[in-house]
């Protein structure tokens, strides 16, 4: 129900000229991630009939859970780049209309009362990468009861500077405040 609601949307939005396509990507980890499971494989690879010894002496129950226990850290291990590799395949794209991630994000400019920047100094800081991520965009929707904030950090989706000011002049001809903070 959510995902048909937002097809509506996103259709109407799609109708527009785009602006801007920002692909996502996560703040965190994936290098690190990246790195372990490479240097696991290496050390396998290195010492392995050492460790292949080692199941040898032990029981059959033992090394039944052994191995279960090495081919469960790895499953989960090899579905966490899955998922991060699926994270990135999606994009924000920004028309005149609104701006939507598929399938579970979509908003109108008429909806959006107010947005804000947010810089965290924890997004630049993780391990093994230079890379920077820049600044997450909260979007506030005065639509219903509660105004509801929407973070685009989660979706992976970070701006660079030029796409902050690209965002900041579409967002001032719509007639959206720039909140505080």
């Amino acid at each position: 129900m959510f995902i048909g609601k937002n097809k509506e949307k996103i259709d109407e939005i799609r109708s527009a000229p785009e602006v801007l396509r920002i692909d996502a990507r996560y703040a965190r980890g994936e290098g690190a991630l990246k790195l372990f499971l490479l240097l696991f494989i290496a050390l396998l690879f290195v010492y392995h009939e050492d460790l292949f010894g080692m199941l040898k002496e032990k029981t059959t129950q033992q090394q039944i859970v052994l191995g279960g226990m090495i081919l469960f850290f790895l499953a989960a291990l090899v579905f966490t780049l899955y998922m991060m590799k699926r994270g990135k395949s999606k994009a924000l794209v920004v028309t005149e209309n609104g701006l939507f991630v598929e399938p579970s994000f979509a908003q109108l400019w008429q909806d959006i009362e107010e947005y804000k920047w947010h810089v965290s100094p924890n997004l630049n800081n993780f391990l093994f990468s230079g890379q920077k991520n820049g600044a997450s965009l909260l979007l506030v929707n005065n639509k219903g009861a509660w105004p509801k904030i929407y973070d685009l950090a989660p979706q992976g989706i970070f701006f660079t500077p030029q796409q902050i000011q690209q965002v900041d002049d579409l967002l001032k001809r719509q007639g959206i405040n720039r909140g505080e903070g």
